[in-house]
């Protein structure tokens, strides 16, 4: 059973007797008179002295549950609308750096890095209900982050992949097979996608396409890979000859064989990279519907917020007090 609110420091709790003190009888702000029978009854005064002595219970009381760190765990909420499960594996592999298209890199050109991270920027901008992962991948999978509905984080990770040098070597096939993993033991709430970017190819032995084919299939997933061209030396993966035997064509081939659905779109400038983003946007949008696990929610800063108030008016109602007849 979860509790409604649960506490960081609960030995705290054990100051909350310290609020009773203002109960206590005080002599040391009683004014003297030569005959209590003489003085008429304050009504007023001891409605003052009540308040007085509530505002002080409650500032007390505010500070210690304050200092407990009052709050909810465990909270989930639910969330629909129109989206997926996407996953966005991207190459960050040295030749990711070469300038898009066919001209050598300037101050001008943009690198094919630049173009694709800032694509998917916009994808992950205009799809709110989606829930997303990111992964990169050179010699090695590196899986940035889970699957998350937290798209700022997404976003730093994005534009983190432009920071530095890529490696040298592209591994696509650990990759892609890490992509396919990071869906293994989630429960199926909505259409799922990997979104491969790359401008390489891969030849894949019997094993890892086995293991690719089986991996989608099992998790239900589309693939989409969007092929980043660079110039005359980049296979056109849609009019590939039978004779072709780049890493590019072997791996479209094999990519057209699967059983699951797959997608291929070649981007040799950046208004083909953004019209394949808005085209998968179009693509994915589907009734999507999951629980999201929210953050521990703290509410010791309201605490200490009435407590404020409390203070203020204890200050407040020491200033109207009477401290002499005179």
């Amino acid at each position: 059973m979860t509790l409604p609110i649960d506490f960081v420091h609960p030995w705290a709790l054990v100051l909350m007797p310290l609020a009773l003190l203002p109960l206590l009888r005080r002599r040391g702000d009683t004014l003297r008179f030569s005959h209590i029978g003489w003085l008429s009854v304050d009504r007023l005064g001891r409605a003052v002295g009540m308040l007085w002595r509530g505002c002080a219970v409650l500032a007390i009381l505010g500070i210690v549950i304050g200092l407990a760190g009052p709050g909810r765990s465990n909270l989930q909420v639910l969330r629909t609308g129109a989206g997926a499960e996407i996953l966005i594996l991207m190459d960050r592999s040295s030749s990711m750096d070469d300038a898009m298209g066919r001209q050598p890199i300037d101050s001008r050109s943009m690198s094919k890095n630049e173009v694709a991270r800032r694509a998917i920027a916009r994808f992950v901008d205009d799809r709110p209900n989606d829930r997303l992962a990111f992964m990169m991948f050179s010699i090695s999978p590196i899986p940035v982050i889970h699957f998350t509905a937290n798209h700022q984080i997404i976003q730093a990770a994005i534009a983190g992949t432009g920071i530095g040098r890529g490696m040298a070597d592209t591994q696509l096939n650990r990759g892609l097979r890490a992509a396919i993993g990071q869906f293994d033991g989630r429960r199926y709430d909505s259409r799922r996608v990997i979104v491969l970017v790359s401008d390489g190819g891969a030849r894949l032995d019997p094993q890892a396409r086995r293991e690719i084919e089986e991996g989608l299939a099992r998790n239900q997933i589309d693939l989409y890979f969007i092929y980043l061209r660079s110039g005359v030396y980049s296979p056109d993966l849609r009019a590939v000859a039978a004779n072709d035997t780049s890493d590019e064509a072997e791996l479209h081939r094999f990519f057209m064989t699967l059983k699951s659905p797959y997608h291929l779109y070649q981007a040799s400038d950046a208004d083909a990279m953004a019209a394949a983003m808005a085209d998968i946007n179009r693509q994915q949008k589907y009734p999507v519907s999951f629980v999201e696990q929210l953050p521990r929610q703290d509410r010791s800063p309201y605490c200490f917020a009435a407590a404020l108030i409390f203070c203020a008016l204890l200050l407040a109602l020491h200033l109207v007090q009477v401290r002499s007849w005179a």
